[in-house]
Order: C-alpha cells, then sequence, then structure tokens
C-alpha cells in the first residue's frame, strides 16, 4: 500500500525563536500528528524564520514548488504560520497545491476566508497596540529602541580593543618614525662608539641595555660625539636643537633623550 507523501511548512518570526526551538518543535508536532492521523508520511520539511507580512519567503516558495513536482500536498501548523494577511492566504491556497491547516480540518472557502480575516485583524490590532504604547513611552521622555545592557558591554569591549590596537599601532608607527630621523640614526652610531661590547647586534632590540648608561664619563664622550657629528653635518640640522656650550644642561638632557631612546627600541 503506497502512503500519501506530505511535506510539512514550519514558520516563526524572530531569529531568537528560530534558535530557540520552541515555537518550531510545537508547529513539527502538530504537522506530524495531522500527517499521522491521516495515515501518511512526511517526506520534506520547509521552515522560514522571519515575519508572516512578507511575502517573499524563501522556505514557503520552495514548499510550494516541492509540492507541485513531487505532487504531495503540504500540511501547515496554524492558519496564522502561513500568513495573517487574507489576499496572500488565498494567493497560496489558489496555487493548484493539496494544503492543510491543522487547526481548521474542515477547509473550504467560507471558512478559509473567515480564519483569514480573523488572523488579518489580529495582525493590525496587535500593531495599532505596539503603535500606541511606542507613542506613550515617547511622551514620558523614554528613548526608544535602546540597546540592551549586553549589547552596550560587548558594543563597549569592542570598542576597547578596537581603540587599544590603533593607539598601538600608532604608537609602534611613531616609534619607528622616531628611531628612522637622522638624529636617531646618529645617536645610535654614538652609542656603538661608546659602548661597542654592548651594541654588537644589528637588532637593537638585543643590545644588553642595562650596561648603556649615562655616567659622567660616558656622557662626556656621547655629547663629544654629538657636538663632532652637529660640526660635520653639511645641512647643519643635525643635534640642532642641542647646545653644547652648557655641558650641564646637555648632560640632564642627555639622561632623559637616552631614556626615550631606548623605550622607543623596546616598544
Amino acid at each position: 500500500m503506497i502512503m500519501k507523501q506530505y511535506a510539512s511548512y514550519l514558520r516563526v518570526s524572530t531569529k531568537k525563536q528560530g534558535r530557540s526551538g520552541l515555537g518550531l518543535d510545537a508547529q513539527r508536532k502538530m504537522c506530524n500528528d495531522f500527517i499521522s492521523l491521516q495515515g501518511g508520511v512526511s517526506v520534506q520539511e520547509f521552515i522560514d524564520i522571519e515575519s508572516g507580512t512578507h511575502r517573499e519567503r524563501k522556505g514557503l516558495l520552495d514548499a510550494i514548488n516541492y509540492c507541485k513536482k513531487n505532487n504531495c500536498a503540504l500540511v501547515i501548523a496554524k492558519l496564522d504560520r502561513l500568513a495573517r494577511d487574507v489576499e496572500f492566504c488565498f494567493k497560496v491556497v489558489n496555487t493548484g497545491i493539496e494544503i492543510h491547516f491543522t487547526d481548521m480540518l474542515q477547509m473550504n472557502t467560507l471558512l478559509l476566508g473567515v480564519f483569514a480575516a480573523v488572523a488579518q485583524y489580529e495582525r493590525e490590532l496587535t500593531s495599532d497596540r505596539t503603535k500606541k504604547a511606542l507613542a506613550v513611552k515617547k511622551s514620558q521622555g523614554c528613548k526608544l529602541g535602546a540597546s540592551s545592557c549586553k549589547y552596550k558591554e560587548t558594543r563597549s569591549k569592542t570598542n576597547k580593543e578596537v581603540l587599544n590596537k590603533i593607539f598601538m599601532e600608532r604608537g609602534e608607527l611613531k616609534s619607528k618614525r622616531y628611531l628612522e630621523s637622522r638624529d636617531q640614526q646618529a645617536f645610535a652610531k654614538v652609542l656603538r662608539n661608546v659602548f661597542p661590547e654592548y651594541t654588537e647586534s644589528n637588532d637593537m632590540k638585543q643590545w644588553i641595555w642595562q650596561s648603556i648608561n649615562t655616567r659622567m664619563v660616558f656622557c662626556e664622550r656621547m655629547l663629544k660625539i654629538m657636538k663632532d657629528y652637529q660640526e660635520l653635518d653639511a645641512e647643519g640640522k643635525l643635534f640642532c636643537k642641542w647646545d653644547f656650550s652648557n655641558e650641564s644642561a646637555c648632560v640632564i638632557k642627555l639622561r632623559s633623550y637616552l631614556q626615550a631612546f631606548r623605550k622607543s627600541v623596546l616598544k
């Protein structure tokens, strides 16, 4: 004995309902119970997760085409799962496929029209109530469409991560430009001259920085070489902000200068 074939169509309005599966499970049970009662077999299931006001639904269109192609009946748990729109309900019913609603076992044009009209009326009432409630809230000074606490927390965390990344990239770029300046390149040569045993590596990050210090004997040698570089520079721009005639001021400045240079290298 050949069992009659049925396809099921399920619909929920929101992604949250779709993820929870509660609405879909209830509809699936109603459809399967109906198919079992008719002695048939379920061969395919189609699902939409969107509002019933949308007419161009992929799941519904696929269900109709499948039933036409395979000559099977379509089962829908409730009329409002198809739509809350009289015109659209009749349009689907008139596609030529056999269609059943588990909440309306005896279907005819009169009953379909009445049930569809009631569903549409409920939709319009719900929409009207929602608009009025929102209008009252707005008149009370409430901000509509506010983000949830969880969304704000996630967004805030994301913004902080993005900003930290931007600041880090800017800091790295600034350090790179700083080290690539003529003064810094010349200062690196000064350090190689004064501390050759601690600056052997081509990678300045590998230098033995804890041994590179500003003791007076080293300060005098560094300042002398820097002054020579300044005098030999044809453009007259190298270490142009340094006044080597004021030795005590230069020593203080050199200590801060070396610290800033080391920080940029190791960043």
